[in-house]
């Protein structure tokens, strides 16, 4: 706590000499040494590049397996001590998650370091499958914060990713490939985030780490929003780039299920309103996906209605459970989809000084209007999602 900001509130009369006083001696007795503990941090990773330089430097002198076998024995002496140490019940929760996201970065790599030495050529999905499959387990029941929480959800949208890929089926969502069951396929393989975030709104209040949970959530739910956002954009961008109804048809239940999963165990504000959006999502894109095909003229209007419809939800639930800072970002899309449309929809106008002059007035329009909603508007800071 800076004596500058302490002088300031007694100056405003928050508070008296007395308490600025013990606020300063508390704070100077609890104080850490910042300093220290970055020479500390340097000196750690010094030698830390100075290993990895001579494992480098002598990588092709030392035997394939011999390096497997070091490789696993760092692995299972790391884990052993970390369970170890969580029987005992005196792990800082702190060093336990940067153990837990060692261990498994030690475990991810080892599977590149076996395929290296043996020369395999499965597919990437293989290797992170069996990761995920492996360190689930040791992530979801030890793992506290976002470290460990954002790479088990990188690994699992990672394997889902590399799957699509290695069938080269990732544009066929918007109508490019014909795999052999397309609507099944594109309908089971999104689903995961969506079931994801269902299972951690129930184990919120089942765990006695429902911070880590909410991170999951979090995540889960910023992953489904980003997808639905992403597939309107295609669609009004590409009127050929139609989502195939029977895919969008399973992907909308599953977001209701999530939805009723959500709702039956946050009863809160705030489990209300995520609800309340994920159905709102499940009926955008599946009512996108029936849509017929339009003109690209038409498919741009109708797209970007869509779009402004799902996040002016997400604008309204962030009123209603006081997420300040996601209330901000979806009247900022809101508002940066309004430009982009000024644009599209004058393509035949932007060759003259007219248009430009049009669309840059409309879009200082649409700043001004954002910063004003946003003052008038925005929550108080309060929980988030």
């Amino acid at each position: 706590m800076s004596e500058r900001k302490l002088r300031a509130w007694q100056a405003a009369g928050l508070i008296d000499a007395d308490t600025a006083s013990a606020i300063g001696a508390w704070e100077a007795a609890h104080s850490r040494p910042i300093g220290v503990w970055a020479i500390v941090g340097l000196g750690a990773l010094t030698i830390g590049l100075g290993l990895v330089s001579i494992v480098a430097a002598n990588w092709d002198a030392i035997p394939g397996t011999a390096r497997l076998a070091i490789h696993f024995a760092i692995m299972a002496a790391l884990a052993a001590w970390i369970g170890w140490r969580l029987l005992k019940g005196d792990l800082n929760p702190i060093v336990c998650d940067a153990l837990l996201f060692v261990a498994a970065v030690l475990g991810l790599t080892f599977f590149g370091h076996l395929g290296q030495v043996y020369q395999t050529s499965s597919p990437l999905w293989q290797p992170l499958l069996a990761w995920l499959l492996l360190f689930s387990p040791l992530l979801l029941l030890f793992g506290r914060g976002w470290p460990v929480a954002g790479l088990w959800m990188a690994g699992l949208l990672g394997t889902l990713w590399a799957h699509a890929d290695d069938h080269d089926r990732v544009w066929s969502l918007f109508g490019r490939v014909s795999p052999t069951h397309p609507s099944l396929y594109w309908g089971l393989i999104a689903c995961p985030p969506i079931l994801v975030a269902g299972a951690a709104a129930l184990m919120r209040d089942r765990s006695d780490r429902p911070a880590f949970w909410r991170l999951i959530e979090q995540m889960a739910a910023t992953t489904i929003f980003a997808g639905v956002s992403i597939v309107l954009l295609l669609r009004g961008w590409d009127s050929d780039s139609a989502t195939l109804p029977g895919s969008a048809a399973i992907q909308s239940v599953a977001l209701l299920c999530a939805a009723a999963a959500t709702a039956y165990a946050r009863r809160t504000a705030s489990g209300r309103a995520t609800a309340a959006l994920l159905v709102v999502a499940a009926v955008l894109h599946l009512g996108q996906a029936l849509l017929p095909g339009l003109s690209h003229y038409a498919s741009a209007w109708i797209a970007s209605l869509f779009f402004l419809a799902l996040w002016g939800a997400v604008a309204a639930g962030a009123i209603h459970a006081h997420w300040r800072r996601i209330f901000q970002a979806a009247v900022a899309l809101v508002a940066l989809r309004i430009i982009i449309l000024s644009f599209e929809l004058n393509d035949d106008l932007l060759g003259s000084g007219v248009g430009l002059i049009l669309s840059g007035l409309f879009a200082m329009a649409v700043a001004w209007a954002t910063i004003r909603l946003s003052r008038r508007y925005a929550p108080a800071r309060g929980e988030g999602a």
